[in-house]
């Protein structure tokens, strides 16, 4: 039997008993067991970090106001749906002390304010950071003095996509590769990818990825993790290859 090492991934908490990055929403995905939970950073006016996705808080909860225009004392009171608070960053880092914080900083003001955090309380450990923002990553990169390992930055993604396609031999500052299926029509997670990446000691996790069959063929094809906001769905989905031909260890996990 084939043994393949896969990370279950909570995207933004999950969505399924919760609205998603609210604490409620992280508690469900870590009372499943997950171990990795990935989060948004914004920072409010007054430079506190939060887990939220959206920089204006239109489609969240109906105030068209951008995050980095409201104080800590402010954004500490709005609900989300009416019951959810939207929680800080440092205190989610606190409540799930063991799990892995997949840590997307937003803009280059959070970027600066979570180096700060992360540099001045070294209780925070097991983190993956990244930004889309080629120059918030170098700007965490540079600024860090902890070994935190990361993703590739958007424009890294398509280095190592040509990188691939011309046989081209590079280094690259990041251990994780964490990309959709396809972008704009072209398809990005492929057999040769996935064997470069291998090779290369490059983890592989795919976003956000919410049906069952594309679980199952991404797992089959050998996908280091998948991001998923359907938690439950791609439990599932492990325990059927767990009964083929594969044994899947979900790493890191944690039976409840």
């Amino acid at each position: 039997m084939c043994k393949h090492i896969f990370t279950p991934i909570a995207h933004r908490g999950g969505t399924e008993v919760a609205f998603e990055n609210t604490f409620e929403a992280f508690a469900d995905a870590y009372a499943l067991g997950y171990r990795w939970l990935e989060t948004d950073v914004q920072i409010s006016k007054d430079g506190v970090l939060y887990a939220m996705h959206d920089y204006n808080l239109k489609r969240v909860v109906g105030i068209n106001i951008n995050i980095d225009q409201l104080n800590s004392e402010d954004l500490d009171q709005i609900l989300i749906n009416g019951k959810h608070r939207i929680p800080r960053i440092d205190l989610l880092l606190r409540k799930f002390h063991d799990a892995t914080f997949n840590l997307d900083a937003k803009n280059i003001n959070a970027a600066k304010a979570l180096v700060n955090l992360l540099n001045s309380n070294k209780i925070f450990h097991n983190l993956c950071l990244g930004s889309f923002s080629h120059k918030t990553t170098n700007y965490m990169r540079k600024f860090l003095k902890r070994d935190i390992p990361f993703s590739f930055s958007q424009r890294e993604v398509f280095w190592l996509i040509l990188g691939i396609k011309y046989n081209n031999k590079a280094k690259y500052r990041a251990s994780y590769l964490q990309i959709p299926k396809s972008y704009l029509g072209y398809k990005l997670v492929s057999k040769k990818l996935l064997n470069y990446c291998k090779k290369n000691e490059i983890k592989v996790h795919v976003w956000t990825i919410n049906r069952r069959n594309d679980m199952l063929d991404l797992i089959g094809m050998g996908v280091d993790g998948i991001m998923t906001d359907n938690c439950r769905t791609l439990l599932d989905a492990t325990k059927k290859y767990r009964l083929v031909d594969k044994k899947i260890v979900l790493d890191p996990f944690s039976i409840s």
